[in-house]
């Protein structure tokens, strides 16, 4: 119970600063309503039946490399770190709670969908399926923040990387876009590029469609787990230094 009250005040403390900040939850929706409707616009109700599924989880990818991984890089910079470090904290409870408070501005964007998902006649079935590779998507997107983020001691560099490494990974490979624009062999060597790899996973269970092998998709992500873990455990330690 104890632990519990621990990761509900780390959680309340960071909710409160997206609560103050409430125009960065506006914001998540907008874009995420703007994107729904640029790609029914160009694409018809079909794409929008495979963007629906893929945007939750890109979603879950930003959220873990762009919020969780600036928010923990800025702590850990900062004399929060030592304050968290000498409460009774341990580690999982403070990023557990650090991710259910920040988690506005992931559950808005997513809310959305869900509540437009019938009627632009995406099934539950693949909201479902997306929503439980949002959190994979979120975790190896938090690994690899925290796996860069650790190792940078000047807080001005940290959203200059995780904001353009988001922005790289989403838009400019086939991810909100189909993957077979590109041609073969660079289609196939895509799934070496993590968004994809969840995207084409993605497409397959959801709407039952896949441009790249998933079985080369689910060995990327393996891959990319186990790395990202190596590396970020060689950075992080909860403890002073």
């Amino acid at each position: 119970m104890k632990a519990l009250w621990r990761v509900l005040g780390v959680a309340l403390y960071n909710f409160i600063i997206f609560r103050r900040q409430w125009m960065w939850v506006a914001q998540s929706i907008m874009f995420t309503v703007s994107t729904v409707l640029l790609v029914l616009g160009w694409g018809g109700s079909q794409a929008v039946k495979t963007l629906v599924p893929v945007y939750i989880v890109v979603s879950g990818w930003e959220f873990g490399l762009n919020i969780v991984g600036q928010i923990v890089g800025y702590d850990r910079i900062s004399r929060e770190w030592e304050r968290l470090v000498a409460s009774p904290l341990n580690l999982i409870e403070y990023l557990i709670g650090l991710t259910l408070g920040s988690s506005p501005l992931l559950l808005s964007g997513i809310f959305v969908l869900i509540v437009l998902a019938p009627v632009l006649g995406v099934s539950m079935a693949s909201v479902v399926v997306a929503l439980l590779l949002s959190l994979v998507a979120m975790v190896l997107g938090a690994f690899l923040a925290l796996a860069i983020v650790l190792r940078i001691r000047n807080p001005m560099n940290i959203s200059a990387i995780t904001n353009p490494l988001a922005t790289l990974t989403t838009f400019l490979p086939p991810v909100l876009y189909p993957p077979t624009i590109v041609p073969e062999p660079l289609r196939t060597a895509l799934a070496a590029i993590p968004t994809v790899a969840l995207a084409e996973i993605t497409k397959l269970l959801a709407v039952g469609a896949s441009a790249i092998s998933v079985e080369l998709c689910i060995a990327s992500i393996a891959t990319w787990l186990a790395v990202t873990v190596i590396a970020m455990l060689k950075v992080l330690r909860w403890g002073l230094e």
